[in-house]
């Protein structure tokens, strides 16, 4: 099918983007000085902009019908915000509050491209054209090939990691103009309908296990790289331990349909979360790097596994007219984990390093742990209930 083969390429080119940002721009910015409640605040944005955008856009996705145009103007918007970023970067005026503006409004388009391409791929597989994870993966596997090819960039160089990652989100907006525009417009959401959706107790408990392990994830979006550096790796090792655990996340997408026919997909979250909670405590009190790097194919499960049992949570649970809306409020919820963790985690790691920072991750996992066991036992309930 021609959309799915766009669809993949998107996937493809957009968490390429991520592959050079997530490793590589918090030592950018390090490189630059920015540090403290700066160097907090500017890597938070992201996150920040994801609590707004993807409700934003999934509620005119699902109201209009839209998904390459919202997509390009997304696309457009990210570019404008890190070419910005680039600008600066090599007029020698990358400080906190020139690159704050430009940063924002890249967080801002960033944060939904991947919410409507999961929109359009949940759809194809609702329609039984490709399982989700089948088409998921090639996120996966950009991320992981351009992690490995921007290790052989400086990262203390002035332009080279934001013109990577510029070049990149326009080479994304390119591949929107081969994606369907728009789809038929369904019966429109109405507030009522999303207000009994979100007061349900099982998406509460949902919601809250998702806030809570993206929380404690934000210490390895935000810290793991230094916690590398600081042990001695190089920026190519850097680049190449990210794609070790990416990869392992690709073996689990492609074989994530089987899994899911098997075990439910609350059960999958709280062994999710559980195992996050492991990475976590060994990440943070085992010496040197190349145990890291042993460590790292811990993220098929503890990322892998939890985002595709989240979003086919999302895709079973909400209906086909809400689904846009259901995904933008999963992703504002997970983002606002992710601010809550970037503006305490960097604090904890300059005060006590990895085993301080890990650590606490590894309580707050624990945390999301219990409430899924919790969302696990109310789902089954429910079921039991709906089979009497």
């Amino acid at each position: 099918m021609p959309g799915v083969v766009a669809l993949r390429l998107y996937y493809l080119a957009s968490f390429a983007v991520i592959g050079v940002y997530l490793p590589f721009f918090p030592p950018w910015l390090a490189a630059r000085g920015i540090e403290g409640l700066s160097f907090g605040l500017l890597t938070a944005t992201f996150p920040a902009m994801s609590v707004i955008g993807p409700p934003v856009f999934g509620l005119v996705a699902d109201a209009l019908g839209l998904r390459g145009h919202l997509l390009r103007v997304a696309c457009a918007g990210a570019f404008v915000g890190f070419a910005g970023v680039a600008a600066l970067a090599g007029g020698g005026g990358a400080s906190f509050a020139a690159l704050l503006v430009p940063v924002v409004v890249f967080g801002f388009f960033r944060s939904p491209m991947a919410m409507l391409a999961d929109v359009v791929a949940l759809e194809a597989a609702r329609e039984g054209h490709v399982p989700y994870g089948a088409t998921r993966l090639f996120g996966s596997m950009g991320f992981l090939v351009a992690a490995v090819l921007a290790g052989g960039l400086e990262p203390t160089s002035a332009v080279q990691i934001p013109l990577a990652i510029a070049a990149l989100l326009l080479v994304t907006l390119g591949v929107t103009f081969a994606l369907p525009s728009r789809v038929p417009v369904p019966a429109r959401p109405s507030a009522a309908q999303i207000r009994a959706l979100l007061a349900s107790a099982d998406v509460r408990l949902f919601l809250a296990s998702a806030f809570f392990a993206q929380a404690a994830f934000a210490c390895y979006d935000q810290c793991f790289s230094l916690h590398l550096l600081a042990r001695g790796a190089s920026p190519r090792v850097l680049g190449a331990t990210w794609a070790v655990g990416v990869f392992a996340e690709v073996l689990l997408m492609a074989n994530a349909g089987a899994l899911a026919s098997r075990v439910r997909a609350p059960v999958l979250l709280a062994v999710a979360y559980g195992v996050a909670a492991l990475r976590w405590t060994l990440i943070g009190f085992v010496p040197g790097f190349l145990p890291l790097v042993a460590l790292q194919p811990l993220h098929g499960i503890a990322f892998g596994l939890a985002w595709i049992s989240a979003l086919a949570y999302v895709k079973d649970r909400a209906p086909k007219h809400l689904l846009g809306t259901a995904q933008g409020v999963f992703v504002a919820t997970v983002s606002a984990g992710s601010v809550t963790g970037m503006l305490g985690w960097i604090h904890v790691y300059r005060r006590g390093g990895g085993a301080l920072a890990f650590g606490g991750a590894a309580l707050v996992s624990a945390i999301a742990c219990g409430i899924a066991i919790a969302f696990a036992r109310r789902t089954r309930a429910g079921q039991n209930e709906a089979a009497a």
